[in-house]
């Protein structure tokens, strides 16, 4: 008669299995992580995966598979303005498509530098990210420099419901993965745009891990689901649209941009309207001028 353990002792034993991988890919992730000591303060309704409660709420969630394959990937934003960059970073050695060969290491992957190529020059060169970051789109572009294809979710497109949906499905396929634009206000942050990366959704909790590639300024932080989803709601004044987020998967070769115009941004509007009015003014400013000294001469004639 074969002999076989308990079910009740087998589940207990994958419990501990299960728990003691996350534990183990979370001491990954800390041990490659920069000094902690300068980061913010989280706010009481933000959970920081390093914590016991973190770590619960990884090991508790279904759709965590994402999250192993960034971990192992995550990529520090090398200025203030590049977490878009370092999120494609990030995503684009996650998903092992082919990458440059790095001067430096000596090996194939992409780094900050050799992420851009004739093809992202074309579409948004590094200066213009340095001086300004990038919009969703610009970043579906960038992307669609190398061999991935790229869809674009727009906040004001999608409902809670769906962008749960779309949570609890896609990361639980390690074979696509999501980046997230979003205003940092909106979950208690200080008070940007930031591009990051999502690791794994827990749907009992209702909560999203946001892998923040600002690695300097905060851990990757467990977010109330519905929180992030305002923050994707939240519009852009560069693009004129709301913020939102790509889903990214592997493809055979480069698709290129698509070529899509962003809607006319408030900044550039304002920025035309004071434009006008300077030109204006200043033309008016000649034109009294002129006339004043006309009246000065004819005075003096």
């Amino acid at each position: 008669m074969k002999s076989g353990g308990s079910p009740m002792v087998d589940t207990g034993r994958m419990k501990v299995l299960r728990r003691t991988a996350v534990a183990l890919a979370t001491m990954t992730w800390l041990l490659a992580a920069p000094a902690r000591a300068q980061q913010s303060a989280l706010p009481a309704d933000l959970v920081a995966l390093d914590t016991r409660e973190g770590e619960a709420l990884l090991v508790e969630s279904a759709a965590r598979a994402d999250y192993f394959h960034i971990a192992g990937h995550h990529t520090t934003q090398e200025t203030p303005a590049a977490c878009g960059i370092a999120s494609a970073v990030t995503i684009l050695n996650a998903l092992q498509v082919p990458a440059p060969l790095d001067d430096k290491l000596g090996i194939q992957t992409f780094t900050h530098g050799d992420f851009f190529n004739s093809c992202t020059r074309a579409v948004y060169t590094p200066e213009s990210v340095a001086r300004g970051g990038n919009t969703l789109a610009q970043l579906a572009d960038l992307l669609r420099c190398h061999p991935v294809r790229v869809d674009v979710v727009h906040g004001e497109d999608t409902t809670l419901e769906d962008f749960r949906k779309r949570l609890a499905e896609n990361l639980a396929d390690p074979t696509n993965f999501i980046v997230v634009n979003y205003l940092r206000s909106e979950v208690g942050q200080e008070y940007t745009g930031h591009h990051s990366p999502l690791g794994a959704y827990n749907a009992a909790k209702d909560r999203v891990l946001v892998m923040d590639v600002a690695r300097y300024k905060y851990p990757p932080t467990w977010v109330p689901t519905e929180s992030l989803y305002k923050a994707i709601r939240t519009t852009d004044l560069v693009s004129g649209r709301s913020r939102g987020y790509l889903v990214v998967a592997a493809a055979e070769k480069p698709p290129g941009p698509s070529g899509e115009r962003s809607a006319r941004s408030p900044l550039r509007i304002l920025g035309g309207i004071a434009a006008v009015v300077f030109v204006a003014g200043f033309g008016l400013g000649v034109i009294v001028g002129a006339w004043r000294t006309r009246r000065k001469l004819a005075r003096k004639a």
